[in-house]
């Protein structure tokens, strides 16, 4: 049994590895199969480091974000045997909101019904789900489900780079954007909602930029469908954060007008958020923005989390939340500070800090003339970093979740910074370091 639990696994791995080098998806990228091994490789390291640190500094399983999924989707798969109408009406989500299925099920689980509710909708639900359905072939190995999840995250970021590559011309600064960094790596391997996340979006980013080309497919339109669906179930603030730029950058790349599309794009979804208030105050964009500041405070309190800052609390008021804008940007542009990295996942983070200020450095003294494409995107990829920011800024009193709630954006910071570097002018002891080498060598 215990060479099973290794074998299977290490099959998985193969097969995903041989799916790289085999699939007409990879072979047609502007990367390197064997880039692109190493990439999905460097994940998996990075999920199984993350199975060692939760089994070690978690004593409660059920509280660890990569075991409390996996372990619910087993009351939910055990009726695929037993009752597999069951367990079809639940993957599905068909009329299983009834006492039987809370008796027989749900109360089972420890995730199902989220600690804290704002209304809107359970992510959890929808991992646990997924995990569910996992495993049918799994065997319910942890591994299997920690590989695929990687790789469905690995899926989403070759899809984000194949996007810059074609915007930028530049593969060093693509593969280096979506696949080398450490927190954006860390944190979307495995089983976290966040691999489910960057896979929508992603995919979600690809087939925005095929509809703003010639060639439209129905396909395509079917895709962004269903990424769109998966993206409002797991984080729908990064979905209304990623809309309104991306009807400017569609807006821009169809008829060629300025920065004014933004401006005019933002102000129509700004009515809509304050008309959809008045409605129903319970979807008013600013009482939304307070309450999650609050159920997160108190959340921070309750478990008197290490990594926890004073924040100063909202009022239900729009100045309110424009007054604390600044601040929240900061913070989730420059935390961990020096002196919180008390913790070795703080380091990462904390470099890439760093590093990010360095290149918006590089990015002034050595900048190039932009082409209008590349400005339309440097300006969508920072119109959305600046909406996702300021939201988790906003709402986030904790140091470890900034880190962790900001990686759907930091790929698209890094290659609109990226975007401005004019490589040609940087010192040679940059542009020819061993790192730069070895990644052209490898791409």
């Amino acid at each position: 049994m215990a060479i099973m639990e290794f074998l299977l696994p290490l099959l998985f791995l193969f097969g995903l590895l041989w799916s790289i080098s085999k699939l007409r998806f990879f072979k047609n990228s502007p990367f390197s199969i064997r880039s692109l091994q190493f990439a999905f490789t460097v994940r998996v390291v990075m999920g199984f480091i993350l199975f060692l640190i939760y089994s070690k500094y978690y004593t409660v399983r059920q509280d660890a974000d990569t075991f409390k999924y996996f372990d619910d989707s087993k009351y939910m798969y055990d009726a695929f045997w037993s009752h597999p109408l069951d367990y079809f009406q639940m993957l599905l989500g068909i009329d299983c909101n009834t006492e039987y299925f809370n008796t027989n099920y749900f109360d089972h689980m420890s995730n199902w019904v989220r600690s804290y509710d704002n209304g809107l909708f359970n992510d959890n639900r929808l991992v646990i789900r997924i995990n569910a359905f996992m495993r049918i072939f799994s065997f319910g190995n942890y591994h299997v489900h920690s590989l695929l999840l990687s790789y469905f995250a690995f899926l989403g970021s070759f899809s984000l780079a194949q996007v810059f590559y074609k915007v930028s011309k530049v593969k060093l600064a693509s593969y280096f954007a979506v696949f080398l960094v450490p927190s954006v790596i860390f944190w979307s391997s495995g089983i976290l909602k966040e691999a489910v996340l960057l896979f929508a979006l992603g995919f979600f980013t690809y087939h925005v930029y095929e509809l703003s080309g010639r060639h439209k497919r129905l396909r395509s339109y079917a895709v962004l469908f269903l990424m769109s669906c998966i993206l409002i179930v797991m984080k729908l603030y990064v979905f209304v954060a990623f809309i309104p730029p991306v009807i400017a950058w569609l807006v821009i790349s169809k008829w060629r007008r300025g920065l004014w599309v933004y401006f005019g794009v933002y102000l129509i979804f700004f009515a809509l958020a304050t008309l959809i208030g008045e409605f129903d105050p319970r979807y008013d964009f600013v009482n939304l923005i307070v309450d999650k500041q609050k159920q997160f405070i108190g959340l921070a309190e309750f478990y008197q989390v290490n990594s926890g800052f004073a924040m100063q609390p909202l009022s239900y008021d729009i100045w309110a939340i424009v007054k604390a804008g600044p601040e929240g940007l900061i913070n989730v542009l420059t935390k961990p500070w020096p002196s919180e990295v008390n913790s070795i996942l703080f380091i990462p983070p904390f470099v890439e800090n760093t590093l990010i200020l360095v290149l918006i450095f590089l990015s002034i003294v050595y900048r190039k003339s932009l082409s209008q494409k590349e400005w339309d995107f440097a300006i969508f990829c920072i119109s959305f970093c600046f909406i996702l920011f300021l939201v988790i800024g906003l709402t986030t009193p904790i140091t470890g979740a900034l880190v962790r709630y900001k990686i759907p954006g930091i790929p698209f910071l890094l290659m609109a910074i990226c975007i401005f570097i004019s490589q040609n002018k940087l010192p040679k002891f940059l542009s020819q370091s061993k790192l730069a080498k070895f990644i052209r060598e490898l791409i």
